[in-house]
């Protein structure tokens, strides 16, 4: 009885084992479940690579004009926006003290001439006199030197005149170039200081983006590379340019450098001192292998080795590919290495294939290919 106790004890062990461990063809068949899936073919097209940057537009002929002397603002006669030609008046000062120069310097310049008058009529009476003998030739030649004194005392006055009409002229600004005013520094009754601008007018046919580049995308700017410049305030709209230049130097404190982009503006659609945003083309490669971003699977060390995985469909498995990916442009991925063009990528249900996965494709209720 002990013998047929430990026989049914083996069985009873043997069929539990049995149980415990399934097949490996049944484990194979529960993991590799048919999974749907869209595909896509594998096209080329072309990898830009650019850096975005935010700047501001500037005038190429900007002018901040400023008063000789310091004086108040009495009146200011344009606002920002205006148009403006040469010599076209900006802005008046008080002119009180050069005002009351002038006068007093016309006045001088009256008494002087009345005094050249006199003494030169009189120097016309005394060569008559001279004629007759009736005055020494002593006499005439201290005349003829007291007129030369008074004549001189004329000029002298005049020369004043003009100084203090110069000195009253600069209690007006007036516009050195013909363009727009872009920005009214001052109000009226404001103290303007020599050198310090109170009206700046800009030129507004020809304006440039002024840019500060990262120094790791500095180094690889070079002067005609395409630019693409669009206003913050309205980025549907575009304007085409090429760098213009490119500094010398990077600045120590922000570790950027200096770029320029030259833009013409003679239909007025761009306004200077107004913030954009600007993309510069580093580089360009045509016939590169483009492929959805989603349909790439990356790993931890794809940054580093840019290795990552892809599947193919063949119509009824999927096939897994190790690629080589490149840079991303937009919703796409560069790949350099693992693909070719006309291959069908499998696009979404990626995360869930293994490699020889039966597929459904998008549409299709029955495996692919059956």
């Amino acid at each position: 009885m002990k013998s047929t106790l430990k026989k049914t004890a083996c069985v009873t062990m043997l069929a539990l084992a049995a149980c415990g461990k399934p097949a490996p063809e049944a484990t194979k068949s529960a993991e590799l479940v048919a999974r749907p899936v869209s595909v896509v073919p594998v096209e080329k097209g072309a990898v830009v690579e650019a850096v975005a940057l935010v700047g501001e537009l500037e005038g190429m002929e900007e002018v901040r004009v400023s008063p000789v002397m310091p004086e108040r603002i009495l009146s200011l006669a344009v606002k920002e926006g205006v148009r403006v030609k040469q010599g076209d008046l900006l802005a008046t000062l008080h002119g009180d003290l050069q005002s009351e120069g002038l006068n007093q310097a016309q006045a001088a310049l009256e008494a002087a001439r009345a005094n050249r008058d006199a003494v030169e009529d009189n120097l016309k009476r005394t060569r008559e006199l001279l004629a007759s003998g009736s005055v020494t030739k002593a006499q005439l030649e201290a005349l003829e030197a007291q007129f030369r004194g008074a004549d001189a005392q004329v000029r002298q006055a005049s020369a004043a005149v003009a100084q203090a009409s110069a000195q009253r002229s600069r209690t007006t600004i007036r516009s050195p170039i013909s363009g727009v005013v872009a920005v009214v520094h001052l109000r009226e009754g404001d103290l303007a200081g020599a050198g310090s601008p109170v009206v700046t007018v800009v030129k507004a046919e020809r304006l440039k983006a002024v840019l500060r580049v990262p120094e790791r995308d500095f180094l690889r700017v070079r002067e005609g590379m395409p630019v693409r410049v669009s206003p913050l305030a309205r980025p549907e709209q575009t304007v085409e340019g090429k760098v213009s230049l490119k500094g010398p130097v990077v600045d120590r404190m922000t570790r950027t450098g200096l770029v320029e982009v030259h833009l013409d503006n003679k239909e007025g659609q761009l306004v200077a001192g107004s913030a954009i945003r600007a993309s510069i083309e580093l580089d360009r490669r045509e016939g590169v292998v483009l492929v959805p971003a989603e349909a790439v699977l990356l790993e931890g060390e794809t940054e580093r080795t840019g290795l990552a995985t892809a599947f193919v469909s063949d119509g009824q498995k999927a096939s897994r590919r190790q690629v080589r990916v490149g840079v991303r442009q937009g919703d796409r991925m560069e790949i350099r290495e693992g693909l070719a063009a006309g291959e069908q990528l499998i696009a979404q249900g990626v995360h869930l294939l293994r490699d020889g996965n039966p597929i459904l494709l998008a549409g299709n209720q029955k495996e692919a290919g059956k």
